[in-house]
């Protein structure tokens, strides 16, 4: 094992035939029901800062950007819209060359269970997983867009992109991984019912094979954010989808601070 890597587990998915659904608590609040059975499995997760060429967006499905935030407070929604918003609008257009950007949420993930019951938080997901499929993908179009602005998505290439960024003083102790998606097979992705009170989303959960190659970014820090591929749709070579997933640090020193972070997730369009 590479001296910048981690020995630690992934929860995956064990297929048995049928498809899987997670019933989404109310609110979001509470836990999740998932059907299905799932396995913790030792991985090797290696430190993409060490990667010769450091991973692309479009090559790997992620990619590592410096970016310092006037936000001063996250955890207060409306500085997150009327400033986070924009800068991230900005970020997106520069670094992907996309013409328009839409932002349709953001969630912040809180490790610690008072500071996430206080501020009305999630906690970070463990299994691990891709937000879209082939079939959500482009549903996100017109769930979210008006007819005029959806036609402008579906004339040409479109992608969604999740911005991932730590707001506290480290994420060391429960990181992100995040599997290279040209290790990632056709079968590793399981197509999984989202299940709300008012509508049914599909997401891929992610069955493990030994092909596939895992990072994660040590020592992130609130000046950094990490853009993350969900879906694009482009079928000519591009990474379209991209497994990812909290996981437990055993190597994270002892007193580190609990995780805190924000992901803000986004329709990108290339038209």
């Amino acid at each position: 094992m590479p001296l910048d890597a981690i020995a630690a587990q992934l929860d995956f998915f064990v297929p048995d035939g049928t498809k899987p659904q997670v019933l989404m608590a109310a609110n979001y609040t509470g836990e999740n029901e998932r059907s299905g059975t799932f396995r913790n499995t030792p991985v090797t997760i290696a430190d993409a800062r060490a990667a010769e060429p450091a991973p692309k967006l479009e090559r790997e499905g992620f990619e590592l950007l410096t970016h310092t935030s006037y936000v001063a407070d996250f955890y207060d929604e409306a500085m997150i819209k009327a400033i986070h918003y924009p800068e991230i609008i900005s970020l997106l257009k520069a670094s992907t060359g996309a013409s328009h950007v839409h932002i349709f949420d953001h969630t912040l993930r809180v490790q610690d269970v008072d500071l996430r019951d206080a501020n009305d938080t999630r906690g970070p997901v463990h299994i691990v997983h891709n937000d879209y499929t082939e079939k959500s993908g482009p549903q996100r179009i017109v769930d979210l867009l008006d007819a005029e602005t959806a036609k402008i998505y579906q004339s040409g290439r479109f992608a969604l992109v999740n911005v991932w960024r730590s707001i506290g003083a480290s994420a060391e102790r429960l990181p992100l991984a995040i599997a290279d998606a040209r290790t990632m097979a056709p079968d590793d992705f399981i197509a999984t019912d989202l299940v709300y009170e008012d509508r049914t989303g599909e997401i891929y959960q992610i069955a493990y094979s030994d092909a596939q190659r895992w990072s994660y970014f040590a020592d992130l820090t609130p000046h950094e954010v990490v853009l993350i591929k969900c879906f694009d749709s482009d079928t000519g070579g591009r990474a379209r989808y991209t497994a990812h997933g909290a996981f437990d640090n055993p190597d994270a020193p002892e007193g580190t601070p609990p995780r805190e972070s924000i992901e803000v997730r986004t329709l990108i369009s290339f038209s």
